[in-house]
């Protein structure tokens, strides 16, 4: 897909020549001004971004220099260069966040840290030896300190670290995106945007009179930028996994990174007073390590106050220098050569038209707009070996693929036949074939490569994501695929769904009044009628009539309240009503709970949601006639590996209950990889599950949560709770509103969350298809849903 070194030659309008010829008399100066400086061998070295530019500017017809050998790399190697960094940057950034290491803040700047030290030191060497040659060459004291005057330092200095300062939490934004953000292939979909920011932002400058006057302002193209914009909207707007709160740090991201860009092209340009050899801003590396202070305390200050430092920094310094090379080697090179962090758009600034990389007809426009949605085409390519579980629809890949056609443009795809052949003569070291414009540039030989270019790109992201990698990731989900049901038992109410209500210490009687109210409107619930048992722990509650009929408002079924002893919070509820109604169990039971950190108007009504679209209700008067919904869980979920559990929230298997309960929920089955852990203790079961998993492990679970007996109590010993690191606590984790925010207690036993986790397992719903299909809470519903996509039916 890249351009090997050649470029159509095409007829342009009066104002892209025009755009044209700014552009090389742009690089000419820019050139002039490196020579000027001088060519001794004094001169500080450029940074490899800078020495590519000295390229020759015209190729001839057949692709070669009309110069002779070229000096540095062609803009197609760099553009490979960039594509391949960016993919394994973006890639090996998201498998560490969304893995074992959670901390995006600290990862950039660690990334950050190793390429800003590797530049300092190679200053220092160089200075160190050229320090005599200096010393001998320094003759007149003025000539040395030529430069800039105060003022034009000052500024220069200003302007850099403010720029810097916004780039640095631009960085910070992409990477909380790329760690929080759900569907990955639709995240490195948008970075081309970036070059809307740009031409909305840079135009917005220069209408406030911030930019030179010298530019281009022309409109031609502008129509590319609506398009982008237009068809971005799609990718995110079908997003069956849409996280609204990383998409929007992800546009932050792109945003700031814009604003970074028009903040270095405000103000005056300077021009250096003299041809000194002393210490100089302005040259590529001493500029690098300029900018790149900002960006590093920045990011120091987010690690420390938003992270668990502690905890990072143990889990840094535990890598090996290989894992070491493995995860940061491409970031840091990224970051070095390019000045870019993962998943952002290939750097573009400028020099002749006021707008981004796609209003501008210049090649470098072209190839950095060729090169950031190619990084995209290969992040999802190559993303299905991860861990990613989504799935990508055609109304999401099809207006990706028309904005790389609209936005590289038909001729320059024409030429891609070409340069793959030539590719591959490389390979057999054979004398590549001239190219020329026919018959390349023909309208039909153009139309028939740009249709066929889109069918393919198309056609390899839908079969590469939802086929292949679906089909290599349901290979872990091992088990039967029939699950073990108690077909015997049957229900002495056939009619008649319970509604169970745990309501802990300190909740509101609002909150399980709304509870009520929500579920029982429903009207498949209000057919079958359903009877509510409320499981308070809350010694306080009134048990009057009035307060019962207060607290039940209009619902007019069978009502009750029990107290319970405050011990094991609402895992331990459940299991109560599970062993105490064992033998009386209703076919179907909805469990719900009002705790704090679950509970709210709008979630509630999200569970409602999602019982709603994805819950069956059993046949009348034969339930077990039709199929009917043996497990489905209201709240959000997440795969985890079953060896070494841990998710996104800081919880682990401390316990290594998630392999025991696997086997014992599945008598015969001893392996067991991937597993779908559930949140929020609310979910809906059917008797014929909760009785397939014998009565002795509720029984053993149950023991656990409530035993008083803290010295002997299995579910408090010391060897099985997570280990806070020193210095960790208050941090991550350990917080107050974390998972781990307060101690563990007989109210509030650590136990009660692994088993929160595991009723998918215990319950025999814990599958492929679920961790695949299931949609957000708040989207609900996706393109060719099914009932089955977030629960099982029997």
């Amino acid at each position: 897909m890249q351009d090997a070194g050649w470029r159509p030659q095409s007829q342009e309008g009066k104002e892209e020549v025009e755009i044209l010829l700014n552009d090389r008399r742009s690089f000419e100066s820019v050139s002039g001004r490196a020579s000027a400086r001088g060519d001794n061998e004094d001169q500080p070295e450029k940074g490899i971004e800078d020495e590519y530019e000295n390229e020759s500017e015209s190729e001839s017809e057949n692709g070669e220099s009309d110069q002779g050998p070229q000096r540095g790399l062609s803009r197609s190697t760099k553009g490979t260069i960039w594509v391949v960094l960016m993919t394994m940057s973006t890639l090996l950034g998201r498998r560490l966040l969304r893995g074992s290491f959670p901390y995006p803040f600290f990862l950039v700047l660690s990334i950050q840290l190793v390429a800003w030290s590797m530049v300092a030191f190679f200053v220092v060497v160089r200075h160190l030896k050229n320090f005599n040659l200096r010393a001998a060459k320094a003759t007149n004291l003025k000539d040395v300190a030529a430069g800039y005057s105060m003022f034009a330092t000052t500024f220069f200095i200003a302007r850099t670290l403010l720029a810097s300062s916004v780039a640095g939490l631009a960085a910070l934004c992409g990477a909380f995106a790329l760690q929080n953000c759900p569907n990955l292939p639709i995240l490195v979909m948008l970075p081309i945007t970036t070059y809307v920011f740009d031409s909305f932002l840079f135009r917005l400058a220069y209408l406030f009179c911030l930019l030179p006057r010298d530019q281009s302002a022309s409109l031609k193209r502008a129509h590319k930028v609506i398009f982008v914009f237009a068809f971005s909207i799609p990718p995110i707007a079908f997003d069956y996994r849409l996280n609204q709160r990383s998409t929007v740090f992800a546009f932050v991201g792109f945003a700031l990174f814009s604003l970074s860009k028009v903040i270095l092209k405000i103000g005056p340009q300077f021009e250096s007073k003299g041809t000194g050899t002393s210490f100089r801003l302005d040259t590529p590396l001493h500029y690098y390590l300029l900018q790149g202070i900002a960006p590093i305390i920045i990011s120091w200050v987010a690690a420390t106050k938003h992270e668990n430092y502690v905890a990072a920094h143990y889990a840094f310094t535990s890598w090996g220098l290989e894992y070491k090379l493995l995860n940061l080697a491409p970031g840091v090179l990224m970051h070095l050569l390019f000045i870019a962090s993962m998943n952002s758009a290939h750097p573009f600034i400028s020099d002749v038209h006021v707008g981004g990389a796609l209003e501008e007809p210049t090649e470098k426009a072209t190839d950095a707009i060729a090169s950031t949605l190619q990084a995209g085409f290969w992040i999802i390519i190559v993303g299905v070996f991860g861990q990613e579980k989504n799935f990508v629809d055609w109304t999401q890949v099809i207006p990706f693929t028309l904005i790389y056609i609209v936005c590289v443009g038909p001729k320059h795809i024409a030429y891609y036949p070409p340069r793959l052949m030539n590719f591959c003569t490389r390979l057999f070291r054979r004398r590549q074939m001239p190219l020329r414009p026919e018959p390349w540039q023909l309208i039909v030989f153009i139309i028939t490569t740009t249709v066929v270019f889109g069918i393919i790109i198309s056609c390899n992201m839908i079969f590469w994501v939802d086929t292949l990698a679906y089909s290599r990731d349901t290979k872990t989900w091992l088990g039967p695929t029939t699950p073990t049901l108690d077909t015997v038992y049957g229900s002495p109410r056939f009619r008649s769904i319970d509604v169970v209500i745990a309501h802990s210490e300190g909740d509101s009687i609002a909150s399980l009044s709304y509870l009520i109210a929500m579920f029982t409107s429903h009207n498949f619930i209000k057919f079958y009628n359903p009877r509510i048992i409320v499981y308070s722990k809350d010694s306080s509650i009134e048990m009057t009539e009035e307060a019962a009929k207060k607290i039940k408002g209009e619902f007019q079924g069978d009502f009750s309240i029990q107290i319970l002893d405050n011990t094991g919070g609402v895992t331990a509820t459940f299991l109560h009503h599970i062993l105490s109604s064992w033998s009386t169990m209703t076919v179907q039971t909805v469990f719900l709970s009002t705790a704090t950190p679950t509970i709210s108007n709008s979630t509630v009504q999200l569970y409602r949601n999602r019982l709603a679209d994805y819950f069956v209700i059993m046949g009348f008067p034969l339930p077990d006639a039709v199929p009917k919904t043996g497990f489905l869980n209201l709240g959000e979920s997440e795969s985890c590996y079953c060896g070494q559990c841990t998710d996104s929230h800081g919880w682990e298997d401390s316990f290594h209950l998630v392999p025991s309960m696997f086997s014992a929920a599945r008598p015969g089955t001893t392996a067991c990889e991937s597993v779908l852990l559930t949140y929020g203790n609310n979910f809906a079961a059917s008797a014929a599950r909760i009785r397939a998993t014998k009565q002795d492990v509720w029984q053993m679970l149950y023991d656990g949560l409530v035993d008083k007996n803290l010295e002997n109590a299995w579910a408090h010993k010391r060897e099985k709770m997570p280990v806070m690191l020193t210095g960790e606590g208050g941090k991550g984790r350990w917080k107050k509103g974390a998972v781990y925010g307060s101690p563990d207690s007989l109210a509030k036993p650590y136990l009660g969350l692994t088993i929160e986790r595991l009723w998918g397992v215990l319950l025999q719903c814990s599958s492929a298809e679920i961790a695949w299909g299931c949609p957000a809470l708040e989207v609900g519903w996706r393109i060719n849903g099914r009932k089955e996509d977030c629960g099982c039916i029997e």
